[in-house]
């Protein structure tokens, strides 16, 4: 029988200028109508342009960014319906897991999201919306963790990719922040409880809410 041990090869300058510029990507740092140049990440990242432009390349193609010719890219921008789909994923996935994990979960096993939630509530107060929706991620993300499913983890986690891209405009709503920390408490408090529907209730309205702030925005392709 073949046994070879896998050849472990560093990051090439092409995957670390697409994970970085990923990253940016569903933090919500990068403006919506601003064309980037491959120059412009190639000088910020301070690596030559051509690992960036198939960096940016690799984006496009996975439907992050936009191609436009002789100028640069862009964030893309998702249809209505678009939106609307993933939003329907995420409520299947996360209906699901709140039927299936509530009033089963320890004390033990809801500290990480817990630890979310209260981080969530610090970067209220500092009104970092970028940091604030990477814990929301987080909270939601270890919910469905404990039910140590990998191939739905990560389904998810590809769902809260493209969501990330343009989830701030949900933010944008005054009080929209302190809505969410409250609909994220009922989340909390439901899965505590042991009532499952009232845990598929809190979780499917948080969604529906954020997926209309989302489309409210305005700012979608027809």
């Amino acid at each position: 029988m073949l046994s070879a041990k896998p050849i472990e090869r560093p990051d090439t300058l092409k995957d670390l200028a697409y994970k970085e510029i990923k990253n940016q990507l569903t933090a919500g740092r990068l403006a919506p109508e601003t064309i980037y140049s491959a120059n412009n990440f190639a000088e910020i990242l301070r690596v030559s342009r051509t690992p960036v432009r198939e960096a940016l390349l690799q984006l496009a193609a996975e439907g992050y960014l936009e191609f436009i010719e002789g100028r640069g890219f862009k964030v893309r921008q998702f249809t209505a319906k678009e939106i609307r789909d993933f939003f329907e994923v995420r409520r299947l996935i996360e209906t699901y897991v709140a039927e299936r994990l509530a009033g089963s979960l320890s004390d033990a096993d809801l500290r990480g999201v817990e630890a979310a939630f209260k981080r969530m509530e610090r970067l209220a107060g500092e009104k970092d919306r970028a940091a604030f929706l990477d814990a929301d991620r987080e909270f939601h993300l270890a919910l469905i963790a404990r039910l140590d499913n990998p191939l739905l983890e990560s389904i998810a986690n590809h769902i809260r990719d493209r969501i990330s891209v343009f989830a701030l405009r949900a933010l944008i709503h005054e009080g929209r922040s302190e809505e969410v920390l409250r609909e994220h408490r009922e989340i909390l408090d439901a899965f505590r409880s042991g009532d499952r529907k009232r845990a598929v209730r809190v979780v499917r309205d948080h969604l529906v809410r954020t997926e209309s702030y989302v489309l409210e925005a305005g700012t979608v392709r027809p």
